[in-house]
């Protein structure tokens, strides 16, 4: 069998887990608001986009990222890249233009049979006709044209899906809950099939601890992001694996509990310092 790791590009983190993270995972970054998720996540497909061939045959560096959005557009997500991160919004741009870069917006079948206008949804100009009253395939079944999409792109590349709380709000209303864990176990064994990666934004705190839990369970990896309190009026950002299959154990020989991390305009996002259990 061979085993293969997907860098995160972010040097001060590889260098910690060997590597990187073990290929075709499903991983959610679970994150509280402003903590780091998302960032963790434009500084790592900004510089594998951006990243010369690894030379090392361990390493796995996809040459694509699809991009998966439920609910916000394309140029909302770049205008906050730009303003957070200038370099990784020009990365991004230039890997648009290649087609390394795929962006797919799922917000008309997200938002489908709700009181939401199509003009507010809608980022193109449509003239009104029947047809356009009509739902499309996608508005149909939101979960059928994921899989649809992943079916037909995922292969070998780096898959982002933004996101898995609004998926989740989205099938507590038209489904069962039930039947959303279901396809987060499929998605998980899907991923292994695909040989590439997904990373899956989630909300902290939005859902009960019973469902939270559920859904950690479909997954390959959980990496948590958290605001810490230290000092009177102080906090940091901080973040740690609650759960990665094939990583953990030697995290735990380390006696690694957490990472604090920062985040600047021109390096994204860092680790800068190793909490241990015994001591720093």
């Amino acid at each position: 069998m061979k085993l293969s790791k997907m860098p995160t590009c972010i040097d001060s983190l590889d260098l910690i887990l060997d590597g990187g993270l073990p290929s075709a995972s499903l991983v959610t970054l679970i994150g509280e608001t402003g903590a780091g998720d998302f960032e963790f996540l434009v500084t790592t497909i900004g510089r594998i986009l951006n990243h010369d061939e690894l030379k090392d045959d361990s390493i796995t560096l996809p040459k694509k990222v699809c991009y998966i959005s439920l609910t916000r557009s394309k140029d909302d997500i770049l205008r906050e890249i730009a303003f957070s991160f200038p370099d990784s919004y020009e990365t991004l741009k230039k890997s648009i233009k290649k087609g390394s870069f795929q962006f797919k917006d799922f917000s008309g079948a997200f938002f489908a049979r709700s009181m939401i206008p199509d003009e507010w949804r809608s980022t193109a100009k449509k003239e009104v006709s029947f047809s356009s009253l009509r739902w499309n395939s996608e508005e149909t079944n939101l979960i059928e044209a994921l899989i649809e999409y992943l079916d037909t792109n995922a292969k070998g590349k780096i898959v982002i899906i933004d996101s898995l709380t609004a998926l989740a709000q989205h099938c507590m209303t038209h489904m069962k809950w039930s039947d959303y864990i279901v396809f987060l176990y499929g998605l998980q064994r899907a991923s292994k099939k695909w040989d590439g990666f997904v990373y899956a934004l989630l909300k902290k705190g939005i859902f009960e601890e019973k469902q939270e839990e559920e859904i950690l369970e479909c997954m390959d990896g959980a990496i948590f992001f958290e605001w810490e309190k230290f000092g009177s009026a102080q906090r940091r950002r901080i973040m740690y694996l609650k759960k990665f299959r094939g990583l953990l154990p030697g995290l735990d020989q380390d006696n690694i509990v957490n990472f604090e991390t920062q985040i600047t305009p021109q390096r994204g996002f860092e680790v800068s310092n190793i909490k241990k259990a015994r001591g720093i």
